[in-house]
């Protein structure tokens, strides 16, 4: 656990403490919940998989879950929805809330009375909250301006290409059981999706140590410092370049290694959330 001293407090650049540690670190579980339930279930869509639909909304099921075990006054939970003029919370807490629902009546539809134009219509709605499911974590963290790791463009961007490589895998798992005609496509896309998210990762490393002298600690904090060991090993490691390997050698018989290759990008997805909100630093009044 980091160790400041309450005097350095806006002093120095100081780390943000409360969405990685004690009942915060359920924030960094839901903000990986939520971009795989929005990535899954966008590609999905797409596919028309209602399996991989079924499993993106247990994950924003979850999501809301581990959101709910955050507050510590629960009773206060309605007065999230009230302000989404002004606050991305505020927004997410409602795209959850009508994704749920939404994706529930339109899964239905799915199944039981396809091409009908209500299905069309829900699936059109359902997409629209499932986007905002998978890209409102990113707007929040990049909103806070005090916090300037953070605060960038790229921030909703990288998580969302974290929840569609991690929805692609779950996806590639599916049709290696079902044996699908689309998986060579669905193949190549995960190993699309894998290439952009490690390219969109060093976009904002890279972009962060010019940005300031607070962001640059940041970054170094990650390649060199006390969360290396996650970075490389984790996000990096077994989070990108095993599963380029496995998913590019694995034919759809091998279901059992495509489940592992799946575990593996949501392993190193889940690592990404926390070492970002561990990363992020209040910049100093006096150095930034």
């Amino acid at each position: 656990m980091i160790q400041e001293r309450p005097w350095d407090f806006m002093v120095k650049d100081t780390h943000s403490r409360d969405w990685t540690e004690g009942m915060g670190a359920m924030i960094t579980v839901a903000f990986f919940c939520g971009g795989v339930a929005g990535g899954l279930y966008l590609y999905s869509l797409y596919l028309n998989n209602l399996w991989g639909m079924f499993i993106g909304w247990t994950f924003a099921l979850a999501m809301g879950m581990f959101d709910f075990s955050h507050l510590k006054n629960k009773k206060i939970l309605w007065k999230i929805a009230l302000r989404p003029n002004s606050s991305w919370i505020s927004r997410g807490f409602l795209f959850v809330i009508l994704f749920i629902g939404v994706a529930a009546i339109q899964m239905s539809l799915t199944r039981w009375f396809p091409g009908t134009a209500a299905e069309t219509a829900f699936k059109a709605i359902a997409g629209l909250t499932a986007f905002g499911v998978a890209s409102y974590s990113g707007f929040v963290v990049s909103y806070i301006s005090g916090v300037k790791f953070w605060h960038s463009t790229v921030m909703p961007v990288l998580f969302i290409a974290a929840g569609l490589t991690g929805g692609a895998a779950i996806i590639l798992v599916i049709y290696s059981i079902t044996g699908s005609a689309h998986y060579d496509s669905v193949r190549n896309f995960t190993l699309a999706m894998l290439g952009l998210y490690t390219m969109i990762i060093g976009i904002h490393l890279w972009i962060s140590t010019y940005n300031s002298a607070t962001a640059r600690n940041s970054v170094m904090e990650i390649v060199r410092g006390n969360l290396a060991g996650i970075f490389w090993s984790l996000i990096v490691g077994a989070g990108i370049t095993v599963p380029l390997f496995l998913t590019f050698f694995s034919g759809s018989g091998l279901t059992v290694l495509l489940a592992f290759n799946a575990l593996f990008i949501l392993a190193g997805n889940l690592a990404l959330r926390y070492v970002i909100l561990r990363a992020g630093r209040y910049s100093s009044l006096l150095l930034d």
